[in-house]
């Protein structure tokens, strides 16, 4: 009696185990070590239509600047200019043919431009202009969205310095749930009038090399969940541990009262 006890003690324990055991979730699994790996190339954000764009124009005369500001400014007595936080600013939404309204400048075509050279496009004007001759111009994305879907946390990440690849993203994120599967997170991605979808491995190192390594702004990641045939094992299993849980405690019962 004895050693069928045991026996059945150790079935019913190897199968809780089978039953609990889960898939390792092991990002670049063929990540060389100590060994470099040449990066092929620097993505750099683009505008697109949609974009909000924050652009501060500046010189040495702050005063100067201010009609070319969407931000609200104010001029002391003395000639002092300084910033209104208060009144903070929406910036400057590009429409869908990719032109801004700027202040003096008139119509502004952007899209397809880096930030950088937005930025080199808006202060040639105000130079060649005679606006500003010593004009410095910032441009930055204040929209610049991610959103996360599946078995990714759900929501949208904001990224302030428009540059982001999707191991950041995910980290941001939370990381990828259990039920994530690792081998295919897809990115969603609408572009120039086109809807793509990247499919990505995570335990690869070619995702470097994949062009939805470096996501763009409103990009989707979505991490689809395991396929269901392999929850219906786990709860096969899990269901098979309870009856041999059950028939064990009914052996016992049985055994002590006979």
């Amino acid at each position: 009696m004895n050693k069928k006890s045991d026996l059945c003690v150790w079935v019913c324990t190897l199968v809780l185990f089978t039953a609990c055991k889960t898939d390792k979730m092991i990002y670049l699994q063929d990540m060389p070590v100590d060994q470099p790996l040449p990066i092929a190339y620097k993505q750099e954000t683009r505008i697109k239509p949609a974009d909000r764009l924050d652009i501060h124009v500046s010189c040495l005369k702050q005063e100067l600047a201010v009609p070319f500001n969407a931000l609200s400014y104010r001029v002391s007595d003395t000639g002092q200019t300084t910033i209104d936080d208060a009144a903070g600013t929406n910036g400057y939404l590009v429409d869908d043919q990719g032109y801004i309204e700027f202040p003096v400048l008139g119509r502004l075509h952007v899209a397809g431009l880096t930030m950088p050279q937005a930025s080199a496009y808006i202060k040639g004007l105000l130079v060649e202009g005679h606006h500003l001759p010593d004009a410095i111009v910032e441009t930055t994305i204040s929209n610049f969205t991610i959103y996360g879907l599946g078995a990714l946390s759900p929501g949208k990440l904001v990224v302030k310095d428009a540059h982001i690849n999707i191991l950041q993203a995910i980290a941001q994120m939370g990381d990828l749930q259990a039920r994530a599967d690792i081998k295919r997170v897809r990115v969603l991605r609408e572009d120039d009038g086109q809807r793509m979808e990247f499919d990505i491995d995570l335990r690869s190192k070619d995702l470097y090399e994949s062009p939805a390594f470096f996501l763009q702004q409103n990009d989707m990641v979505y991490a689809e969940p395991k396929r269901r045939n392999n929850e219906n094992i786990n709860k096969g299993a899990t269901l098979i541990s309870a009856l041999a849980v059950l028939a064990s405690l009914a052996y016992s019962i049985t055994y002590i009262f006979r």
